[in-house]
């Protein structure tokens, strides 16, 4: 077995709630892995039962219809357009793409711990770069083959600034923007693929799309970089029923966006609430999140638990110091638990 495999660390996706059922007793809501928590459009349902009944043939090698409705939402050529097993699958596939052993991979944090395991099992050189608040600052990132930005940054809900990203890209050298919560609050830059052919924009349709349990993504460049993705996505990685679905979702996309509003609404009343809890800072986020900073040692993540709601504990993660806590935006009905949960624990 290669040696890369004993030095890296297995994804931590965090806790589920059959692990609080399990451990605690207890039926958890999970406000931990940044999902929709609304239900999926007619539209969808309709899809997804009637792609059933076809569940024993393949979906189209090429997925043509399916490129052709991503075109016609974002307003792009097919010919741009690659597509994959979730973004994960489309980010692994931009590393075997591009990273050959010691290429430079420059990865800002605090961020998404997956881009550090894809680069590793390329042997690439990874070098990490910290910018408070993922506060990005073209002036400061170093050289570099392949840079990774996430915006809205995953954990701390920011999104990058355009004129940063231009000014990068200026540079000539590949740069994987991460947009999986960008429809939260409309600030991609996926219009710079006609731009910059050196501009790679992924997108997910398990947090806006609320499709996370049918694993569907894509990646938005020039002709030659999807060219080459397609090329070695493994054949078949969509399944029928998730095209299908995928397809009903862009189409249904009014019923999302007032969804999307819902969940932005609530999002800036959990930032309010938490901000009056003593021991807590919520910071101000442009996803389905909020990064939460704990001004002392208390665990929140585990009373919490042990009070059947699961956030993410991301104390520990490279670039933030302390505790920290990322809470997913839910229904009204889980955001007022866990505001009533919260002050019940007097924190000070």
């Amino acid at each position: 077995m290669r040696s890369v495999i004993w030095i890296i660390n297995k994804y931590d996706a965090g806790k589920f709630p059959e692990d609080i059922e399990k451990e605690y007793g207890l039926k958890a809501i999970n406000l931990s892995s940044n999902e929709n928590p609304y239900p999926p459009s007619d539209e969808v349902k309709e899809a997804y039962l009637s792609a059933l009944s076809e569940i024993n043939r393949y979906p189209h090698p090429e997925y043509s219809d399916f490129k052709k409705a991503i075109s016609e939402y974002l307003g792009v050529e097919e010919s741009k357009i690659a597509v994959g097993n979730g973004a994960s699958d489309i980010l692994n596939n931009i590393c075997v793409a591009l990273l050959d052993t010691f290429d430079k991979a420059v990865i800002p944090i605090p961020g998404y711990t997956l881009y550090a395991i894809l680069g590793m099992l390329r042997d690439a050189s990874i070098e990490f770069i910290e910018f408070p608040n993922y506060n990005i600052k073209a002036d400061e990132i170093p050289p570099f083959k392949l840079l990774f930005l996430c915006s809205p940054n995953n954990p701390t809900g920011n999104a990058v600034e355009r004129k940063e990203v231009k000014k990068i890209l200026e540079r000539g050298n590949y740069v994987v923007v991460d947009e999986a919560y960008v429809e939260y609050c409309n600030k991609s830059v996926v219009d710079l693929v006609n731009e910059f052919d050196n501009l790679i924009v992924v997108r997910s349709f398990s947090k806006f799309f609320g499709l996370a349990g049918l694993r569907i993504g894509y990646a938005v460049g020039n002709e030659q970089i999807i060219e080459g993705l397609e090329k070695i996505r493994l054949p078949f990685c969509i399944s029928k029923v998730a095209c299908d679905v995928a397809i009903a979702a862009l189409k249904s996309v009014d019923y999302y966006n007032k969804l999307r509003d819902v969940v932005v609404k609530e999002r800036d009343r959990l930032i309010k609430e938490i901000n009056k809890i003593p021991l807590l800072h919520a910071y101000n986020s442009d996803a389905n999140f909020v990064l939460v900073k704990v001004e002392k040692k208390i665990n929140l993540a585990r009373k919490l638990e042990e009070r059947g709601i699961i956030v993410r504990n991301v104390t520990g993660l490279m670039g933030l110091k302390g505790e920290h806590v990322r809470i997913t935006v839910g229904s009204k009905e889980e955001n007022d638990f866990l505001i009533e949960t919260l002050n019940s624990l007097e924190l000070a």
